[in-house]
């Protein structure tokens, strides 16, 4: 697969998790890329695993741990 259908695949994986609710619970980043842990807030415990491998594909996930964050301080 090339390196941007690889992207897009995981782009619209981690948009889908977004818009289903769940909130980045934690990041494990390794050779391969990075493992993304998702934990939907009405669901305590329901978590679910993402590989992401692509450097775009972290840098999206990033973007929405950033707003994550700045939606917890209140920003």
């Amino acid at each position: 697969m090339l390196e941007n259908e690889a992207f897009e695949a995981e782009k619209v994986a981690i948009e889908r998790m977004v818009a289903l609710g769940y909130r980045i619970y934690s990041v494990q980043e390794h050779l391969e890329g990075a493992s993304v842990v998702w934990e939907h807030p009405d669901h305590p415990g329901e978590m679910k695993e993402q590989h992401v491998g692509t450097a775009s594909g972290r840098k999206w996930f990033v973007h929405f741990l950033i707003r994550q964050l700045q939606e917890q301080r209140g920003a």
